[in-house]
């Protein structure tokens, strides 16, 4: 079982390190990220910052082109069977692309827990997933960069890998892409 191979793995307690990895990045990033999310608190959108700029606030800052957001249904409108996004719902700020990626159907009940349980992070306005949440939404993201960045925040100690294998008890076809960030994780050691 992964748990008793990652048993003495120790917790960061400083939580996000948002602000240092918006150092590294093009200060654009910021702007664009402080603009999302005063959008989606004037339109009453629940969100959390979730992707390569969360998963680098919590293990080891990366390169990226965009920033993604988990947003709630709130931030579609439907008529019919057409949705599209809310007016006023960021797709670009500050020629930086946001993605705002809506609660998987297969896993919609874990990313509504993210969404309600997303953290005011280091980077005064804005909110974040917590690690365990990244963490799940990179293993469903399932590239190699995703699990890699599961390793990374595993090494940091920010993730709690015992929380992490519950929320993916439910979830057979993440488990061995849990197992490859273990194995890369322990690779790094």
């Amino acid at each position: 079982m992964v748990r008793r191979e990652i048993r003495g793995l120790r917790r960061r307690e400083t939580g996000s390190d948002l602000r240092g990895v918006l150092d590294h990045l093009d200060p654009r990033f910021r702007q664009a990220l402080h603009a999302a999310a005063g959008a989606y608190r004037r339109l009453g959108v629940r969100y959390a910052l979730i992707g390569g700029v969360a998963a680098g606030a919590y293990g080891r800052p990366r390169a990226t082109k965009d920033i993604d957001f988990l947003v709630g249904d709130e931030a579609f409108d439907s008529v019919g069977s057409v949705i599209s996004f809310k007016a006023g719902v960021p797709q670009e700020a500050c020629e930086v692309p946001i993605d705002n990626i809506p609660p998987h159907v297969r896993y919609r009940d874990v990313y509504e827990r993210a969404l309600d349980g997303a953290v005011e992070s280091d980077e005064p306005g804005v909110l974040i997933a917590t690690p365990e949440m990244v963490g799940f939404t990179k293993l469903v993201g399932g590239r190699m960069r995703d699990v890699a960045a599961v390793a990374e925040m595993l090494e940091s100690g920010t993730v709690d890998p015992d929380v992490l294998e519950r929320l993916l008890m439910d979830y057979p076809e993440l488990h061995e892409r849990f197992g490859r960030a273990v194995i890369e994780w322990r690779g790094q050691r």
